[in-house]
């Protein structure tokens, strides 16, 4: 359950930056440039530990 935590502690730091970019810079496009690239990275991540450690 430890290798959990890496996954969840970079994942909330990426929503963090979301949230940074969306409201307090107010800048669409570069949130459109981060969010869909994090998304496919944070699937592949999810799916390469579900089936490695499962």
């Amino acid at each position: 359950m430890a290798y959990m935590i890496l996954p969840a502690l970079l994942t909330v730091a990426y929503i963090g930056y979301l949230v940074y970019l969306f409201f307090w810079k107010r800048d669409v496009m570069k949130f459109r440039a981060v969010l869909y690239p994090g998304l496919v990275f944070i699937s592949m991540w999810a799916l390469l530990y579900y089936y490695v450690l499962r």
